[in-house]
């Protein structure tokens, strides 16, 4: 019953912290944001099924991005 309520309020606190900090230009916020977001990351992949890092394993496997495709280039001229 604890890890959902936490996960939910380190979501909000992470939310929250980004749009402070795109209202205002203060540092703490940013460096808030992206700790708290880290830990939310880290934290949900602790507690994920593994299901789901299978399927997101199988997802990245499968995703080709034009610029990381291997390009044919020519030697020598003849």
């Amino acid at each position: 019953m604890l890890i959902p309520i936490f996960m939910t309020l380190l979501f909000i606190t992470t939310i929250a912290s980004i749009f402070i900090y795109q209202r205002t230009n203060q540092d703490i916020h940013l460096i808030l944001g992206i700790f708290t977001a880290s830990v939310f990351i880290i934290w949900g992949l602790a507690i994920a099924h593994w299901s789901i890092h299978m399927l997101a394993l199988l997802a990245l496997l499968c995703i080709r991005i034009p610029v990381f495709t291997p390009k044919a280039v020519k030697i020598y001229n003849k």
